[in-house]
């Protein structure tokens, strides 16, 4: 028997159990047809059962009236998947789990649960009409009754429960029905989504597809690396690596002195400080010459710009590989808005002199990955703005990352459709505020130790 887990050997099955297992090859069969052509073999069924136990992880069960098509299948999704349906108590309350999820593919409805191993898939309308009554707490002698017209109804409720789908109250007492996973530390704190989001964007708790399958059979294959803007660019400062050399404080001060700074001092940051910032973190050095034209790097960096010498105000696209400033054409009063988002969201005494808006094309990731693409994403995008840190730390510039702006404020200011090219993060950039100066002398003492370290081991050319 070959399935999705692997191979499982059977040695030498009886007649009875090789027809069974030929037929459930072909498509579903009735268990009572099988159980009437064993009945003259009594070991031949219990070695059947034996078997079916054996293969619970590769069998479908599915219940259905005398004719016509399931209401209901139960689907395992790992190898570990048991499914043990039982009689449940006529008096203590069930509802569907928090953590359900119902779906629909256009054809079929299925619910999915992080917490199950299971998937139910609900074939058919009448089937749906069968988890209403399951929205909130309900008896099974009252889910009976509701749903008489379905003579396999109490099977359907021990289905439900037995996948995972429906949980069933710990006691009957009071006028509330208590239920485990309500008060279960381990789920505290975990919404349906979140919980559903990391269980398949990795492996263990489902049977989807996964890794590098190409789902999109190559329709964005040929993405180019990075957005094109239309319109003249506007060259950034490059620094010189020899200076960064001797000047840069140490990467154990660096990381020590990280933190996040949402307070800016009343002088603006200069357009060679935000040259410096972007070629260090976020340029691109190299395209993978196996991949020309459609490397996975998936970011675009937008700057918003309130107050910088050497900038006009706006929003600008950064060109990773050419090193320069796009103007975007957008609304003033849409940018603007966004500054102002970002300013609550960052807690700031003034909105931010630069916004750095982290975007993904999303599809350079999906086209060739099922599975951990938007996951990915968010790790890559995590290490970026652990580079924009850094970078800002060594530089003495005030910065704080915000996680999230409004979607539809972010989509209008930056000329962006999001559901192509969602943000996933914003970064404040500006001057450390009065307060604060003493970085800079603190920055010019490393600077002086760096030099004295560099010019013993190096020879800069």
């Amino acid at each position: 028997m070959r399935g999705r887990w692997g191979d499982v050997t059977l040695r030498q099955p009886s007649p009875a159990v090789r027809q069974a297992l030929n037929r459930m090859g072909l498509g579903p069969v009735s268990l009572r047809n099988v159980i009437g052509e064993c009945e003259s073999d009594p070991a031949g069924w219990e070695e059947l059962q034996r078997v079916l136990e054996r293969l619970d992880p590769l069998i479908i069960r599915s219940l259905r009236q005398d004719r016509g098509e399931p209401l209901i299948s139960v689907v395992p999704l790992t190898i570990r998947s048991r499914f043990r349906p039982a009689p449940l108590a006529a008096d203590i309350p069930v509802r569907l789990s928090t953590y359900a999820q119902l779906r629909t593919d256009g054809r079929k409805c299925t619910i999915e649960s992080p917490l199950a191993l299971h998937r139910v898939v609900l074939h058919r309308a009448e089937s749906v009409r069968l988890i209403a009554p399951l929205i909130s707490p309900v008896t099974p002698a009252v889910y009976r009754a509701v749903a008489h017209a379905h003579p396999v109804v109490a099977a359907v409720l021990e289905y439900l429960v037995a996948a995972g789908m429906v949980v069933v109250a710990e006691s009957a007492a009071g006028s509330t029905p208590v239920f485990a996973e309500d008060s279960d530390p381990r789920l505290i704190g975990w919404s349906p989504a979140d919980m559903m989001f990391h269980a398949r964007s990795t492996l263990g708790r489902h049977d989807h597809d996964f890794g590098a399958i190409f789902p999109a059979d190559g329709a964005a294959s040929a993405k180019p690396a990075s957005r094109a803007r239309v319109g003249p660019g506007v060259p950034l400062h490059t620094p010189r690596w020899a200076d960064l050399y001797v000047i840069d404080p140490p990467l154990t001060a660096v990381m020590e002195g990280r933190h996040p700074q949402p307070r800016h001092r009343r002088e603006p940051v200069t357009a060679v400080q935000v040259g410096e910032l972007l070629y260090r973190a976020a340029r691109t050095m190299s395209l993978g010459a196996s991949t020309p034209g459609s490397a996975a790097f998936e970011f675009e960096l937008y700057l918003t710009v309130r107050d910088c010498v050497g900038l006009e105000r706006g929003v600008y696209h950064y060109d990773p590989f050419a090193h320069s400033l796009s103007p975007v054409d957008t609304d003033h009063i849409a940018w603007q808005e966004l500054l102002r988002s970002a300013h609550m969201a960052a807690g700031g005494d003034d909105p931010p002199q630069v916004l750095i808006s982290i975007t993904a094309r999303f599809r350079q990731l999906s086209w060739r990955l099922e599975g951990p693409s938007y996951r990915l994403m968010l790790m890559s995008a995590g290490a970026l703005m652990q580079s924009l840190y850094l970078v800002s730390t060594a530089m003495c510039l005030a910065t704080c990352a915000i996680g999230a702006v409004g979607l539809d404020a972010v989509a209008s200011a930056l000329d962006i459709d999001w559901r192509l090219e969602p943000c996933v993060g914003h970064f404040t950039v500006g001057t450390y505020p009065a307060a604060s100066a003493a970085a800079v002398t603190a920055r010019a003492t490393l600077s002086a130790v760096r030099r004295q370290r560099m010019s013993v081991h190096f020879t800069v050319e």
